[in-house]
């Protein structure tokens, strides 16, 4: 666009140098800037895998070229994948396994502990019985049970001695032992030794008993109270907390087994990114197509073939073929000041290919360098030449007045706040008047009021 104010003029100063007369033209203020066309839907691309992280590209298509639907972009070599994913696999059986015996395990002592609480409580209360009755009854009976065996034993002795006596008695008063005799009071004398010994054995046992055998057994009572009681008051703490830790191990085992499900899940995901394919018809940009802005990035470091594919990071965009352009540059903060959303601009790529824009973004903050983004839409006609990434020089409109009075701003004198011209009148004379100002550009300022068409004013 061309400000027809400046044809104007540059005829009216041929009249009278230092003189201007006051009409009514065209007042246009613009911003002029730097824009690039973007295509305004793009796909960016790029591979999130979660457990694998070697994609070695084995092909790759080119920058520009035109696919679709389908199309595979980048083919990584998958035979390093396809080790991993086996031996994930062949980890399933053995894993669940593992678990199987654990919870198996934990099912076993779920049942058992109460049952060996109880085995070990009783175990208490039958050794605290058995110290009882011992010493209430126990010890004094056996106490007494060796004495009566000691004295039954002497009484056996005596019986023995006595019969013995009444046969050699009954047999000596004649004078004759016959030969039966002989034998009853060898057998008699043969039960009065083993009497006699009998009674030593019992003697010696009664006094051991006497002596250790019962206080022993007494003590050894009260031991295993005592050791029965220990076992029980331990297996109370330790019996609960095994069964915990194993609840606690089976519980961890099972997350551990999830996690390694979601392993193995995530890293047959990740195989699909060993192919990345068109999502529509369309042109491959390498780098990213977004917001208004089209980057190569780093692909220059990887995008090609054996390479590593990093992930999270942009690798290839694709343009649909329906996708419209937009023109996308950025300005200062003394131009954002002037720019508003549906502001009309001509967009200039060349000689021949001139077009429309209208201000369709203007961001509300500056970006890293200061600066503020903003969009242009156009419409291109169907057999247009203009691509993405091409340039254009925009002059936007940003003010507009058809039937303005102007001007030079020269002539304007500022004095106390108010705004004058010298006017000249018909009479030669001149006269100082008072004058609204409205916008002013190129050196020309709007006159809102104060002045009419075809004054004359004074250039100092």
């Amino acid at each position: 666009m061309k400000s027809t104010f400046l044809l104007s003029f540059l005829a009216l100063t041929a009249l009278q140098a230092g003189e201007h007369i006051v009409k009514e033209s065209v007042f246009e203020k613009t911003v002029k800037l730097d824009a690039t066309f973007i295509p305004t839907e793009a796909t960016v691309l790029t591979i999130n895998p979660q457990e694998w992280s070697n994609y070695t590209i084995d092909t790759l298509i080119d920058h520009g070229s035109s696919v679709k639907k389908g199309d595979i972009l980048i083919k990584c070599d998958p035979e390093d994948y396809q080790k991993q994913l086996a031996e994930s696999e062949k980890d399933v059986s053995a894993r669940k396994i593992a678990l199987a015996r654990a919870e198996r395990e934990l099912a076993d002592l779920e049942i058992s502990t109460p049952y060996e609480l109880e085995t070990q409580r009783l175990a208490v209360e039958r050794a605290q019985q058995s110290l009882d009755h011992y010493q209430n009854i126990g010890r004094a009976l056996e106490v007494e049970t060796a004495k009566e065996r000691l004295d039954s034993t002497q009484r056996f002795l005596s019986y023995a001695e006595e019969e013995l006596k009444q046969l050699l008695k009954m047999y000596g008063e004649d004078q004759v032992t016959e030969e039966t005799e002989e034998i009853i009071l060898k057998r008699q004398r043969s039960s009065v030794k083993s009497a006699k010994f009998a009674l030593k054995r019992t003697q010696q046992s009664t006094t051991w008993a006497l002596q250790k055998t019962i206080p022993q057994k007494a003590v050894d009572l009260e031991r295993k109270f005592a050791a029965t009681s220990r076992a029980f008051e331990t297996a109370k703490l330790n019996l609960p907390r095994v069964l915990a830790e194993k609840r606690l191990n089976v519980a961890k085992a099972k997350r551990k087994d999830a996690i390694a499900d979601q392993k193995l899940a995530d890293l047959k995901k990740d195989g699909s990114f060993l192919n990345l394919t068109a999502p529509a018809d369309g042109t491959i940009y390498y780098g990213a197509v977004a917001n208004g802005a089209w980057s190569l990035g780093q692909t220059a470091k990887f995008l090609k073939l054996n390479s590593s594919l990093p992930k999270k990071t942009p690798l290839l965009s694709l343009v649909p073929n329906t996708s419209p352009l937009a023109l996308h540059g950025s300005v200062e903060q003394d131009l954002r000041l002037l720019l508003k959303e549906g502001n009309v601009a001509s967009a200039v790529v060349s000689a021949d290919q001139e077009f429309v824009a209208t201000l369709t973004k203007l961001a509300l903050i500056p970006d890293s360098s200061g600066n503020y983004d903003v969009a242009f839409a156009t419409e291109l006609p169907a057999d247009t030449p203009i691509v993405g990434a091409m340039k254009a020089k925009l002059e936007v409109s940003t003010y507009r007045n058809e039937n303005a009075l102007t001007v030079p701003s020269d002539a304007i004198i500022e004095k106390d706040g108010k705004m004058t011209v010298e006017v000249k009148l018909a009479d030669g004379q001149n006269e100082s008047r008072e004058v609204t100002t409205g916008q002013n550009a190129d050196g020309q300022t709007e006159i809102l009021s104060g002045l009419t068409i075809d004054q004359v004013v004074l250039v100092p």
